[in-house]
Formats: structure tokens, sequence, C-alpha cells
């Protein structure tokens, strides 16, 4: 067993510094680590959006007071997907409502720093969706008044 982690921990380090060559380590560490992956249970705001490449991606947001306390999403797309869901959730955690509005493809790519221009679509699939949840959780509060 402890073998087995040994080789898969080497290979890593070797995709790693093999990708780590190409992108740049933002994207690389995003798409191998991402950051708020998963689902959440009863969140105040979801949305679920299939881009043109077809990779699917969700949201699920919680609100105190106005301000994202929570973010995660998931995906079934590559690693440049997961990189740009990771740096959208993390753009948004703590931020307001009207700070979120500046959340858009440029501000993800921007703190990518180095998305290849043959994914710079992962990043509009992560604002689009992370804008759909925002719509949902702002129709649920106003519902709820």
């Amino acid at each position: 067993m402890d073998n087995e982690r040994t080789i898969i921990e080497k290979a890593m380090g070797l995709i790693y510094d093999k990708a780590a060559e190409r992108y740049s380590p933002k994207v690389v560490d995003h798409g191998i680590n991402p950051r708020n992956h998963g689902f959440m249970e009863n969140p105040d705001g979801y949305a679920s959006f299939t881009g043109p490449c077809g990779d699917t991606m969700e949201i699920f947001l919680r609100v105190r007071n106005g301000i994202i306390d929570d973010i995660t999403f998931d995906t079934d797309g590559c690693a440049f997907t997961l990189a740009a869901g990771s740096v959208a959730t993390e753009l948004a955690k703590g931020k307001s409502f009207a700070e979120c509005l500046a959340l858009n493809e440029s501000a993800i790519l921007d703190e990518l720093e180095n998305m290849p221009d043959d994914h710079t679509h992962c990043a509009r699939l992560a604002a689009l969706t992370f804008h759909k949840a925002l719509r949902n959780c702002f129709r649920k509060m106003k519902e709820d008044e």
C-alpha cells in the first residue's frame, strides 16, 4: 500500500512538472487541486450550465447578510474547467452581491494568469454559471419576502 502511494505521488509530481512547463502555476495548481470542489446541501442559490464544448458546471451558494458565505462547484469538465471553477469560487467567497458583479470571464482569466487560448471558454462557463446561481439566489430571496 505504501509502495503504491509512493508511485502515485511520484507520477503526480511528474505530471505537475510537465504541466508547469506549459501553463501558469495557478492554472496547474487549481486544475490539480481545485478549491471549493463538491456539492452543498440546501444551497441558497444554485445553477447548472452546459457550455458549447459540452462541459457542465454546477455552482452552489450560501449567503449570509448579503455576503457569499460559502460556495462550491462541480464539473464534468477538464482540468482547465476545474481551474476556472476553483478560481471563480475563491474570487466570490466573502464578497457582496454588488462586488460579485465584477466576477466575469476576464477576472477569472486574469487570476489564472495564462489560460491557453483554446480553453478560455472554461472561464466563461464558470462566470456564466456563477451569475446564474446569483440570480437564482436573488430570486429565492425575493420570493421569501
